[in-house]
Formats: structure tokens, sequence, C-alpha cells
């Protein structure tokens, strides 16, 4: 019986040593650390922030869009223009109906015609005869200008089906701005003129001054008729057929208008991260379009009053919302981004750049 409890205490103490040998087996291990075990602290890469602010965006054309509609609703008789068109300032875009206009200057242009001649009738001398000179010229210089213009509508309307050649066209253009031209001279010469003492008008003169004044009321109504460009742009978006009636409200326009050669993107910074933009600064462009590539920007124009969010609003806004600082960005020639995209801008950090420009020289 002794025997036997002797040999279990052996077993027992050896299996005990055995224990305490391979835990400090364990600890004494000088093999490769597991896959999975965390480096020292010391060696772990120091993650630096390096977007000072984000915001939400949107890409729109240099200058913004431009929403054209009609002054007054009536029907379309001509549209010049098909999408993605490029167009000059003062071009002919879309022609309403006219032809009741067209006839009532026809009649006021003969009656002034009619009143210059009694006007003729009666000699003048001295100051009142250079303000009837001023005056003619004036109302010649006007008409002129006037029909410039509608030359050059009819040039640009049969250059598309090549009636007339590019080259007929530019003379066009010359033209219409000589006229413009001369118009601003002749109207600061009759200007210079009636700062002197004059003698009251006749009655023949005043009759010419009252139908040559019809005149011009009639033709800034049928100028208005015609939907000219107001800038250099291209058409992106065009909703006007010929037939139908032109809407004057702001939500359906007739043709929508870009200048698509330069984009910008139009952020809004909420009103905790106003402080961390200021102009030039430098940021990146991420669209959902190009998901593996991003967009350098600079900051190019801040607004200066906060107001309520137009990317992100749906709806009626709530009193919670928050009120946003909105911020203009220039992005470079010959991104493949569009006008209408929405993108998330991150705004470099002033800090993080300098540091990363002062790494990259030494």
């Amino acid at each position: 019986m002794r025997s036997i409890k002797s040999l279990s205490l052996f077993l027992l103490s050896a299996f005990g040593i055995s224990l305490a040998l391979l835990g400090a087996a364990g600890k004494l291990s000088i093999g490769p650390a597991p896959a999975h075990s965390e480096p020292p602290l010391a060696a772990r890469p120091q993650l630096e922030a390096t977007w000072a602010a984000a915001a939400p965006g949107r890409v729109e054309p240099r200058g913004r869009e431009l929403r054209i509609g009609a002054s007054v609703p009536t029907i379309i008789k001509e549209v010049q223009v098909q999408l993605n068109d490029h167009v000059q300032t003062g071009d002919l875009l879309i022609r309403l109906e006219d032809d009741e206009l067209k006839a009532k200057l026809a009649a006021v242009k003969a009656e002034a015609a009619v009143r210059a001649t009694e006007r003729d009738a009666m000699e003048v001398r001295g100051t009142a005869l250079d303000r009837r000179k001023a005056e003619d010229s004036l109302y010649s210089a006007e008409r002129n200008a006037f029909d410039a213009r509608l030359e050059l509508d009819r040039l640009i309307s049969q250059a598309k089906t090549n009636k007339v050649s590019i080259e007929d066209v530019e003379k066009g253009r010359a033209a219409v701005t000589a006229t413009s031209r001369k118009l601003e001279l002749e109207q600061a010469n009759l200007k210079r003129i009636q700062g002197e003492k004059l003698p009251a008008l006749t009655r023949e003169e005043a009759a010419l001054a009252a139908a040559r004044a019809e005149v011009a009321v009639v033709s800034t109504s049928l100028e208005r008729m015609r939907i000219r460009s107001p800038v250099n742009a291209s058409v992106l978006e065009l909703n006007a057929k010929i037939g139908e009636t032109a809407g004057t409200g702001g939500d359906s326009p007739l043709l929508v208008l870009g200048d698509t050669t330069r984009l910008q993107v139009r952020a809004e910074v909420e009103e905790r991260d106003v402080r961390k933009i200021y102009s030039g600064q430098p940021a990146v462009v991420k669209s959902d379009a190009f998901p593996d590539r991003t967009f350098d920007a600079r900051v190019s124009v801040m607004a200066r009053t906060l107001g309520a969010p137009q990317l992100t609003s749906r709806g009626q806004r709530k009193q919670t919302d928050v009120e946003v600082l909105e911020v203009i960005l220039d992005l470079d020639e010959g991104v493949p981004l569009l006008p209408g995209m929405r993108t998330d801008v991150l705004f470099k950090e002033a800090e993080a750049m300098q540091k990363s420009s002062v790494a990259k020289t030494e």
C-alpha cells in the first residue's frame, strides 16, 4: 500500500513539473509572433488629420446655370438652337409670335416719317437746329442698330442650312457692334446738347418726338419676342418646341445655358466648420460616378452670410435645420464631371498642407 502511495505522489509531482515547464516555455518562446498580434505602440504609424471639413456639393457651369424663360405667354414660332449648341452673347435663341407687332411697327414708323416731313417745313437756327440734327442722328442710329440685329438673326438662321457662310455671319456680328457703338455716341451727343439753353419745342417738333417715342416702344416690345443669349455659353437643356405656348414660370424654363469650358462646384459648409474655410483653400472633390478618382479644386468665392441648405433640402424646412455657408470652388480644366452631379467636397487643412510641403522639400 505504501508503495502505491509513493508511486502516486511521484506521478503527481512529475505532472506538476511538466505544466510549469510548458508555461515557462510559452513565456520564453523566441519564435515569430502570431500573425494576428498587434505591433508595439511605438511602431504603429501616427495618423494625421488631413481634412479640415467636408461638405456636400454640386457640379455646375462657371457662373452658374442660366434658366431662360419667356417674358410673355405666347406661341413659339422659331427655335434657332439645338442641345449642346454653343451660342454667343446676343445670338437669337427663340422667336415668339410677333406678326402683330411687326405690323404695328410699320405703322408707327410711317407716322413718324409724316411728322418729320411736317417738322422739316419749319425752319430753325442756332441751338434749335443743333438739337434737331442730334435728334435725327439718334433716331437713325436707333433704327440702324435695330435692323442690324434683325439681319444678324437672319444670317445665323441661314448659316444653319448652309445658305450663307460663316464669314457672312461674322460680318453681321461686326455690323451689330459698329451700330451699337454709333448709338452710344449719338446718345451722348444729344445729352450734351440738351444740357445747353434751348428754345421750347414747336408743335411739329413735339408731335415728331411723340411719334418716334412710339416707334421706340413698339421696337422694344418686338425685341422682347426674340429671346437672345445673355452670355457666351452652351445649351445644356432645351424644352422649347415650335407651336407650343411659352411659359413664363421659372420652374419650366424654355432652355438652360451654361459655360461648360470651365466647371465649378457649389458646396454648402455647415456653420460649425465655417472658421476652417478660407479663400484659395485647396480641396478634393469626389463623385460616385468616378469612385476611384479624386479631382483637385480651390475655393474661389465665399458667401458673406449663412442661409438655408439647397442641395440637401427635401420638402418644408424645419426649425432644427442647420444654416450653411455657400462656397464656390473652381475645378481644373478637362475634368470629366458633368453639370448637375452631386459630389463630396473635402477641404484640406492648412497646417497639414504646410507640413506636407516641408516634408517634400526635405
